[in-house]
This record gives structure tokens, C-alpha cells and sequence, in this order.
């Protein structure tokens, strides 16, 4: 079983966006922190971290190395809440798909699509959560995180089965 991880944010920029929700899968199980149920951003960095620094198996993301790891820390450094026990979390066991498929800015949505995997929600895109956020259509930052979740996950396997000798931990 891998763990699949993925933040959604207001922006591209973390000087002047910021996370607003971070999920996590585990089998059936999907754990969602959501800034508008804590209100406090850097608490829910903070308690993701702590549970991902505490997760044994491979955990699974689109850019989560170059992105969402990255941003999550500069929110905190930003937030004056930075601690140096959260870069632990680069120490953890990470497969990134974007890394796998090239690194070349192609989006999830063309390697699902080449891999015949649907998406629940295929009409919310990840570049209209800042207005989801905005109008308070958190409803549609959950189910596209969701979405994520389950499509990275349903990706990996799907490389995985193919090529089982290039992906030898989970």
C-alpha cells in the first residue's frame, strides 16, 4: 500500500498565496485538513507534517518534491512557524510522478488520460481553487482534491503493473 498526498493552494506564489487544504489517502481512508474548519494555516501545515513525518510507507504525489513539499515549508518560514524537525519530511519515502514521467510540465491530467484513468470531476481544475476559495465553494476544493488523490494513486499503479522492475517499493 503507497500514500498518496496532495495540497491545494490560492496560488502559485507562496510570498502571496496560501494552502489552503492538504490530503492525504491511505487505502480507502482520505484525511483532509481544510483552512477554512482550523483557520490557522500554519497549524494545518503543521499537523500534515506531523502526520506525514509519522507515515512508513511510500508516499505517492504529482510534483509533491518541487511543489507542495517546498510550498508547505515556505508557508511556515513565511508564517514565522518554520522549524527545522519539519525538513524531516524530505527524508521520508517519496515517489513523485511528475519526477517519473519526465519532469517536463505536462499536467496529471494528460498521464491519466494516456492511462485510461477517469476523473470523478473532471470539470474542476486545480487553477480555479483561488476562486472556489473565494466564493466558498469548498465543496469543489474537496472533491477536486479528492480527485487527485484517487488519480495519482490509480497512476501509480498503473505504472507500477507496467513497469514493476522501475518501481520496486510500495
Amino acid at each position: 500500500m503507497v500514500v498518496v498526498f496532495d495540497i491545494e493552494t490560492t496560488g502559485l506564489d507562496p510570498y502571496k498565496s496560501k494552502v489552503i487544504l492538504i490530503g492525504l489517502k491511505r487505502g480507502s481512508k482520505i484525511i483532509q485538513w481544510m483552512i477554512w474548519k482550523i483557520k490557522d494555516e500554519a497549524e494545518m501545515i503543521i499537523s500534515a507534517i506531523k502526520e506525514i513525518l509519522n507515515i512508513d510507507e511510500t508516499i505517492v504525489g504529482y510534483n509533491n518534491l518541487k511543489f507542495d513539499v517546498p510550498y508547505m515549508l515556505k508557508r511556515l518560514d513565511i508564517l514565522g512557524k518554520n522549524n527545522p524537525e519539519y525538513w524531516k519530511i524530505h527524508y521520508k519515502k517519496w515517489f513523485d510522478l511528475y519526477q517519473y514521467l519526465g519532469n517536463d510540465y505536462r499536467s496529471l491530467s494528460l498521464w491519466i488520460k494516456k492511462a485510461g484513468i477517469k476523473q470523478k470531476y473532471p470539470h474542476l481544475k486545480g487553477r480555479d481553487m483561488p476562486i472556489y476559495y473565494q466564493n466558498k465553494e469548498y465543496d469543489k476544493i474537496i472533491k477536486h482534491n479528492i480527485d487527485d488523490l484517487e488519480t495519482c494513486e490509480k497512476l501509480f499503479y498503473f505504472l507500477k503493473k507496467a513497469n514493476p522492475e522501475l518501481i520496486p517499493f510500495e
